[in-house]
């Protein structure tokens, strides 16, 4: 036991050592995203409310709608910042992405995403809230005719 010690504490200095930047920066990121200010952030639901991901869906200008739920109340609610990404796996290639422009709805904690599929195939949509009480993310994919 006492010789298996040095050679433990031997190898986690050089995982340590030989991790990357990227890798230590992830872990930090995700701690200081568990507490802001020693306050416990709470996991919020983004739900579509529309189109259904199970239709097809239009090549060109589409507006989808979601809904973020607080965790508490399940009730809508608004948010400070909902990150949202589009894009299309290419084989081969880089994967193709298309603006998001967010904007609220008429109803509080409800989004319109404003985007384009530019092409058919099936498109991923990336939701991310980011606010300093509530975090979440969800995807959908959408198969586009």
């Amino acid at each position: 036991m006492i010789k298996l010690l040095p050679l433990l504490l031997t190898l986690s200095f050089f995982t340590i050592a030989c991790s990357t930047p990227e890798e230590a920066q992830t872990e930090t990121q995700a701690e200081t995203a568990s507490t802001t200010s020693g306050q416990q952030i709470e996991s919020a639901k983004i739900n579509l409310v529309s189109p259904n991901p199970q239709e097809s869906v239009k090549m060109g200008d589409n507006t989808l709608v979601v809904e973020v739920i607080d965790p508490q109340t399940q009730k809508p609610v608004a948010v400070e910042n909902l990150d949202v990404n589009v894009s299309m796996p290419m084989e081969g290639e880089e994967e193709m992405t298309s603006m998001a422009k967010v904007e609220p709805d008429a109803q509080p904690g409800r989004y319109k995403i404003n985007t384009n599929f530019g092409m058919k195939g099936k498109w991923n949509v990336v939701t991310q809230v980011k606010d300093p009480k509530l975090q979440g993310q969800a995807n959908y994919t959408f198969d586009v005719k």
